[in-house]
This record gives structure tokens, sequence and C-alpha cells, in this order.
């Protein structure tokens, strides 16, 4: 008889807890630093807690890896219970975390992590498809094979208000920065082959900006699957969202819309005002 299959994300899979609850998805909760002050993603700092930090010192929250011991008291919990584990982590390409997940696992017969190729609520969506599957009697190894190939499917878009942040963290210049400002453009972000690039840039308020992004991803002739779709942002505002999701609704008549608040991980490199969308296609 198969033992079990537990399905674990990182903090940075940014799903509501509904989702969390309803498919049985564990977190595991990523470091986040204040200054000198080490703190767990969700536990005792959440996003608005990074800007607040900001304001007060001048200074931006930073992220970092967890070490393989941390994974390991983690795997041990349900292995321990008698589960198989299947772990998802953010994109390799922008972090070491799954090669720490990697590490870690290999203390452990029946854990199996899986490089996303994603982040934010690009990962949490193939979590959910991992619980899909868990839920159809699939080994914890089958299902880590089959995330693994479904990844290539997920589409992920984000649009930034302001490149404040990023031109804090070090991941654009003074420069970019101010033209951005000055022409009121607004980057899209995409993520590639487990890379984050600019892709296109729009100009004007957010809420037509993120309308266009929509249109633009979803009429770009993939055969899009209608099973869901994630909405992921931080203080991107009510109308913004609903106006979101009302342009969903007239493009692609998916089964279910899921909103979800990016957690500090992605927050703290992409500010306020940042909404993406995540779906995977055919």
């Amino acid at each position: 008889m198969s033992k079990p299959v537990k399905i674990v994300a990182d903090s940075t899979c940014d799903l509501n807890e509904g989702l969390l609850e309803r498919f049985g998805i564990e977190t595991i909760a990523l470091p986040v630093n204040l200054g000198d002050r080490a703190c767990l993603d969700g536990i005792d700092v959440h996003t608005p807690d990074l800007f607040e930090y900001y304001r007060q010192s001048g200074k931006l929250p930073t992220t970092s890896a967890p070490t393989p011991a941390y994974y390991e008291d983690f795997y041990r919990k349900w292995t321990d219970e008698g589960y198989e584990v299947v772990h998802l982590s953010i994109s390799g390409e922008m972090t070491v975390t799954p090669n720490i997940a990697k590490m870690a696992a290999e203390n452990f017969p029946n854990v199996y992590p899986v490089d996303s190729r994603n982040v934010s609520s690009g990962m949490g969506m193939l979590a959910v498809y991992a619980c899909e599957l868990r839920d159809e009697g699939l080994s914890a190894a089958e299902i880590a094979g089959r995330v693994r190939e479904q990844s290539k499917k997920v589409r992920t878009a984000f649009v930034i208000s302001t490149l404040l942040y990023m031109y804090k963290g070090g991941r654009c210049t003074g420069v970019q920065m101010l033209g951005a400002n000055l022409l009121n453009l607004k980057p899209c972000i995409e993520v590639t082959d487990g890379k984050m690039g600019v892709t296109k840039k729009y100009r004007g308020k957010l809420e037509t900006v993120v309308c266009q992004m929509i249109e633009d991803k979803l009429t770009n002739g993939e055969e899009i699957d209608p099973k869901r779709i994630m909405i992921a942002h931080y203080d991107a505002g009510d109308k913004v969202v609903e106006a979101a999701k009302k342009k969903i609704r007239e493009l692609v008549p998916f089964e279910s819309i899921e909103v979800n608040g990016t957690g500090c991980s992605v927050s703290v490199h992409c500010g306020p005002g940042t909404l993406g969308m995540i779906y995977m296609v055919k």
C-alpha cells in the first residue's frame, strides 16, 4: 500500500488561506531580515511590516535562504508520521533555495524536492496541481515528475507600479528608475525558463495597464487551460483587482479566479501596487 503524500511549498507560493486549507498544502516559512532582526515570512513578519520598516529606517528588508537543517526538521515532521513529501521551491534561476532543499532531501528517501521554475503564485499554481494529482492517487515520485513537466506550461506576468524597490535592492539603476517615473512607465515582468525579465513597458494608470497586460497575455494565441487563473498582488487596490477580474471574464471563461496576496519575499522586491496573473496553457 502506498504512503500518503504531503504537498509542501515555500512561503513564496503566495496562496490564499482558502486554497491552502482546501488542498491541504503545508507551507515552509522562509527567512526575512529587518536589519539585524531575523524573522520568518508569514509568521512574525507580514508584507505591511516590510514597508513600515522601510518608512522608519530608510532601509529595505532582505531575504535569505534557509539552512539544510531547517528543511530537514520540516521533512522529518512529516516522514515520521508516515508521509511521502513533495516540496516545491522558487526557481533555481532566482535563488539557491532549491539546491538547499535537494541537499536536505538526500537524507530522506521519501522526500522529492521540485524546482518550480517559477515564483509567487506561479509556484502556488503548481502546488495546487500537485494536490490534484495526489487526490488521483499518484505516488510522490510520480507527482514530482509530472509537476516538473507541467512547470513549462505555467504563465506568470506581473505589472510593477514603481521601480523604487528594485532600485533599492540593486535590481535596476537610478537612471532606469528615474526614466520610468518621468514617463509614467510600468514594466511587465514575466517568468520565462525560470528567469524573470522585462518583456514590455506600459504607460498610464495601474488599472489601465493591468487590463492591457491581461488582454495582451490572454489573446496571444496560446491555448489556455480554463480551469483556473490566479491574481497575485499587494496593495493594488480593490478597484484595480475588480477591473482585472472583469477583464479576465471578458476574455476567457475560467472556472475560477483566485485572488492571492503576495508575501514578503516577492513584495520586498516589487513594492506596493504590484499585480500579477498566473494561469496554465495546454
